[in-house]
């Protein structure tokens, strides 16, 4: 039988992400870009867009994309973080993902999307469902990382009539790279923290 992790401490921060990226979608095309990440203005000091870029939405599939992806996400990965925890790692993978263009990406000058901080959840979970043993954790902790550095490295890839633009790759890579991050540095906290009790 499956579990869904139901329990308000799990459902209430994608919950308030999911009404974040609908709030942000419904704002006037205006104040939409000044929220967008823009190389340009970033360098002139506009640095919010390197977190906000990952929440502006242009069209009502690619939001509908993306908040079903937050929601996979959330079943296969609640129960490794819950409460006001949730809301900063969203925090820190959007910083990430666009960061990680900002500074090893200069072709990049404008993005928007929360792909990133997905496959960066993803990464981050796959991670620690193998640090806790749970079946089929190293099967997708190896499957986002050949996945997405392939994509990284190789360029754009053909999907059919579709094709991932190097935008999203880059956007992948270092949202995935972040997650990895932060995965280790609550491994090595907990770790820490048993250790000193």
């Amino acid at each position: 039988m499956i579990h869904l992790p139901l329990e308000r401490r799990y459902v209430l921060g994608p919950l308030g992400v999911s009404a974040l990226l609908l709030g942000i979608f419904s704002l006037p095309e205006s104040y939409l870009f000044q929220l967008t990440f823009e190389r340009e203005f970033i360098a002139q000091g506009e640095l919010w867009r390197l977190l906000t870029g990952q929440f502006v939405h242009l069209t009502w599939s690619h939001l509908i994309l993306n908040v079903m992806g937050l929601w996979v996400m959330y079943l296969l990965f609640a129960e490794h973080i819950s409460g006001w925890r949730y809301g900063g790692l969203v925090i820190a993978l959007a910083l990430a993902s666009n960061l990680g263009m900002y500074l090893f990406d200069p072709e990049i000058h404008r993005y928007v999307g929360f792909s990133g901080v997905l496959y960066g959840l993803f990464a981050w979970g796959a991670l620690l469902d193998v640090s806790k043993n749970i079946k089929f954790g190293w099967l997708l902790l190896i499957g986002v990382l050949f996945k997405v550095t392939w994509e990284y490295l190789q360029g754009p890839v053909e999907l059919g009539a579709a094709t991932v633009s190097q935008l999203a790759t880059s956007s992948h890579f270092f949202g995935m790279v972040g997650g990895l991050t932060v995965a280790l540095a609550m491994l090595i906290w907990s770790i820490r923290k048993k250790r000193s009790q």
